[in-house]
């Protein structure tokens, strides 16, 4: 038989140490990998748990500042409200004022018109016909003052 010709047997002796040097190197490597993949899972479970844990932690404190904010608002809202009629209140009365303001200005007009019209009035009046009608006055009024004198 040549050697050409012949079937190598699987479980050859050299063969099967390459094959068990060859599967351990490679479970060899498996198992590194293995280890790896752990570790990360690990780590990734860890931040995981500290994440939840800072969420659970951070989650009170928002709410209460949210209920805070809440309330905050409710106040604001209630003072802007206030601050409306206040503004509405004033602004009436600054109307009333400034109707007040126009009646008075109409009623100094006025008065001033009829205070020019007296002192006009009173310029024209004659001075010597007045002294002159109180003269004859006064002479037609003497007799009936001594007439009603004697009665006393």
């Amino acid at each position: 038989m040549s050697t050409e010709n012949e079937v190598k047997s699987p479980y050859d002796t050299k063969s099967v140490e390459q094959n068990e040097e060859l599967q351990t190197g490679i479970l060899n490597e498996l198992h590194a990998l293995q280890k790896k993949t752990l570790m990360y899972q690990r780590l990734s479970a860890g931040l995981m748990l500290v994440f939840v844990i800072a969420v659970l932690c951070v989650i009170p404190s928002l709410l209460s500042t949210l209920k805070a904010t809440r309330e905050t608002l409710a106040g604001v809202d209630a003072a802007v409200a206030q601050a409306n009629e206040v503004i509405a209140e004033a602004n009436g009365a600054v109307a009333e004022v400034e109707e007040a303001m126009n009646d008075l200005s109409d009623f100094v007009n006025t008065a001033g018109e009829e205070l020019t019209s007296v002192a006009d009035g009173i310029t024209q009046v004659d001075f010597e016909t007045l002294n002159r009608a109180i003269e004859n006055l006064d002479a037609t009024v003497q007799p009936f003052a001594n007439f009603f004198s004697k009665f006393k």
